[in-house]
Parts: structure tokens; C-alpha cells; sequence
């Protein structure tokens, strides 16, 4: 099996959770469904256009956090708007609390491994993130927050069972046993989105557990990984 690893790096990052409501929380990494934009927009292909080519049975994406990360609280001025009169005139401000991704030292950096079963698309996905072709820009969640595609490589990939040492997310129901048996290091769970349904509503949602600054974890699943040939352990998202 090959495998396509690029690297997206920018400044900051924001990724709002699903769940929020008068707060904009941040994930410290790109859900599935933001990777899949990203790609999108590598490709050219219009908003909503792209759920079923993209879904998780077609197109295969794990992430893996290449930095040391910090959480900044922001608060920002909206426009509080109740009616289309308000766009022209406004009469009241909300503020809302703003969650930002950022370094603590160098850039955010993420690391994502890439798959098609369609291997015509496939291709067409590494032909331009190999030539660093992009027919939109990629961003971090938000507009204000710019990023970069760096390609790393394609590399060959061989399915793996037992203990691994896995570097990017794992789906909490694919964990048989984890081994805590290891110094310094700071365990995230966070619950983010896998699929969009034609109306961009989420379509599936799962628990991912990880390493916040993207350590290998020592794990015993339930399912198969992948092993890279350059010695990373990956599970799909």
C-alpha cells in the first residue's frame, strides 16, 4: 500500500468543535472532515461537492502533531445581527471567547498521511501536492489563518497487529490496552467529526485519543495499523 505524507504548517490554527455553542473552542488538531477540505481545496472541487469521494470508506487520512502547542483565549467583536437590517445598520456588539492553536516555539506544524481506494484520484492528489500545486489556499479552520503544504514523501505502508507504537490519533474503540509505563508526555482525548451527509451535517463523530505533542503511543488494538517504511505507526482516522 502506498502512503502520501505531506506536511501543513502555518502560524496559528483554529478548529472549532462541533459541540460548542457561545464559546469557539479550539481542537489541537485538524478533525477528519477539516483534512478533507484541505484536500479539496487542493483539488479545485466546490463546497459539498466532494462528502462521498472524500468519506472515510474512500479516502484514508490519519494526522500526526509535529510541535509543542499552547491554547490562547481570545475574545472578539461580532456584529450582533437579528434581522438583515442590522448587516447595514448595527445596533449592538456581541463578544465571544476565541480559542487559538499556536506554537511554543517555530510554527504549528501537522504531518498527515494520505490514501485513496481510487487510485486514478489518488494519483491526481499526489501530482499536485508533490508539484505544490494548490487551486485554493489551505487554511487552518479560519480564514485569518493562512497554511502551507510541504510535500515529505510517498512511502510504503504494510498492516501491522498487536503492540504498536502509533504517532497519530487513535479511535478510542479500537484500543485493546494502553501502556502509561513512559515519562513526560500529556494524553488528549478529544470527540471530532469523521463524515459529512450531503447537507454538511455530521454524519459520524468518534473519540480519538493521543499524545498532545504527537509522541508515539504504546498501544495494543483491536484493529490493524499501519507501519511505514520509514518506521512510523499510523492508524486511519
Amino acid at each position: 500500500m502506498k502512503v502520501l505524507v505531506f506536511d501543513l504548517k502555518g502560524r496559528f490554527a483554529h478548529f472549532r468543535k462541533f459541540y460548542t455553542n457561545s464559546s469557539s473552542l479550539s481542537y489541537l488538531l485538524p478533525p477528519r472532515t477539516t483534512l478533507m477540505g484541505i484536500v479539496a481545496a487542493v483539488m479545485g472541487l466546490e463546497r459539498d461537492s466532494y462528502y462521498e469521494l472524500f468519506s472515510s470508506e474512500n479516502l484514508h487520512l490519519a494526522v500526526r502533531i509535529m510541535f509543542k502547542p499552547r491554547k490562547i483565549m481570545q475574545t472578539l467583536n461580532y456584529l450582533k445581527i437579528e434581522n438583515p437590517k442590522d448587516v447595514y445598520k448595527v445596533k449592538d456588539h456581541t463578544q465571544v471567547p476565541f480559542e487559538v492553536i499556536a506554537s511554543q516555539e517555530g510554527s504549528v506544524t501537522y504531518r498527515v498521511y494520505l490514501s485513496h481506494r481510487d487510485e486514478d484520484m489518488y494519483k491526481k492528489i499526489k501530482e499536485r501536492i508533490s508539484c505544490g500545486i494548490c487551486e485554493y489556499p489551505p487554511y487552518f479552520g479560519a480564514a485569518p489563518f493562512s497554511a502551507s503544504i510541504e510535500y515529505v514523501g510517498e512511502f510504503d505502508a504494510h498492516l501491522v497487529d498487536d503492540v504498536q507504537d502509533i504517532v497519530t490519533p487513535i479511535n478510542k474503540d479500537f484500543i485493546e490496552k494502553l501502556d502509561f509505563n513512559f515519562e513526560d508526555f500529556v494524553l488528549a482525548r478529544e470527540r471530532m467529526p469523521r463524515d459529512f451527509d450531503t447537507d454538511r451535517l455530521i454524519k459520524d463523530a468518534a473519540t480519538y485519543i493521543f499524545e498532545e505533542c504527537g509522541k508515539a503511543l504504546k498501544v495494543k488494538l483491536k484493529c490493524s495499523a499501519l507501519r511505514l517504511e520509514n518506521g512510523e505507526g499510523i492508524v486511519f482516522m
